[in-house]
């Protein structure tokens, strides 16, 4: 496997980091990975190795204001500027990689901007993967998104939610990897970021009857952060005639590491090579 690091310049000069693992031999197929929030691409490394393994390109980048690219930390003004710089980088990769079928894989907040993208580009891709697909917030009752709204109106750079890394897995060294990741984001996100995650789930479900690409859907039944009623949306309102929506019994957010990881990543590859043939 070889891995390769890169940054483009995003909207507003913003600096993006990418990295790439490639398989040793010619890929099969391409597999974008689009990280959650306060997160970083380099956290999915064991499953890009579970990939190249099988002969896949992994590309993932950075968003603004997460990791190692630029930006003010865990914030965003507006949601699409993330399915811009996705946007930008789905052209390099195509660029790199011609020829070869490409699929999205979007985790959490990486799931909206990833259906965001993939609902402009269906024509463009071969597959979407999501895990823990934020259609649902958990907490996000209407007496709190109310508040949510009139604080980020007010000051749109207040920061007063951040993620309870408890949530992340069952897997209590995952826990303390994640607490201890200088790359992660443990104070809180912006309530402007926030509220435009909110916005962006709405959008997601209501763009859902107009998804026609093959579509896998991931989520734990146990998830404290994402709930897993919002990926039973998927199936009841995809348009895809190719969707599967499988949900793991007690799982938390992040199925791919949790103790059934390899479980979870051999079904993401099961579905990918039943897609590629």
């Amino acid at each position: 496997m070889q891995h390769s690091t890169a940054t483009f310049t995003g909207l507003y000069n913003i600096p993006i980091f990418t990295q790439h693992w490639l398989p040793d031999e010619t890929p099969r197929a391409v597999v974008i990975i689009v990280h959650g929030v306060a997160e970083h691409s380099g956290r999915y490394a064991h499953v890009a190795a579970a990939l190249t393994g099988r002969g896949y390109a992994v590309y993932a980048l950075d968003h603004r204001g997460h990791g190692q690219s630029g930006g003010t930390r865990v914030h965003v003004e507006h949601f699409d500027d993330f399915v811009a710089d996705l946007e930008t980088y789905f052209d390099q990769v195509r660029t790199a990689q011609p020829g070869l079928p490409v699929f999205v894989l979007g985790h959490s907040m990486g799931s909206l901007i990833s259906l965001l993208f993939a609902s402009r580009h269906q024509d463009a891709l071969a597959g979407l993967i999501t895990t823990g697909t934020a259609l649902q917030l958990v907490g996000a009752n209407p007496a709190a998104v109310i508040v949510m709204r009139g604080v980020a109106r007010l000051i749109p750079q207040a920061r007063m939610i951040k993620i309870d890394s408890r949530g992340v897995s069952r897997n209590p060294s995952v826990v303390e990897k994640y607490r201890a990741d200088p790359l992660n984001y443990l104070k809180p996100m912006t309530m402007c970021l926030l509220k435009e995650m909110s916005d962006a789930s709405q959008r997601c479900a209501a763009l859902l009857p107009e998804l026609r690409i093959p579509y896998l859907a991931l989520h734990g039944s146990a998830d404290p952060l994402c709930a897993a009623q919002g990926t039973a949306l998927i199936e009841q309102h995809c348009a895809s005639a190719d969707k599967t929506v499988k949900i793991y019994e007690g799982l938390y957010h992040e199925v791919l590491n949790e103790p059934e990881q390899e479980q979870v990543i051999g079904d993401v590859i099961g579905w990918l090579e039943k897609r590629i043939k």
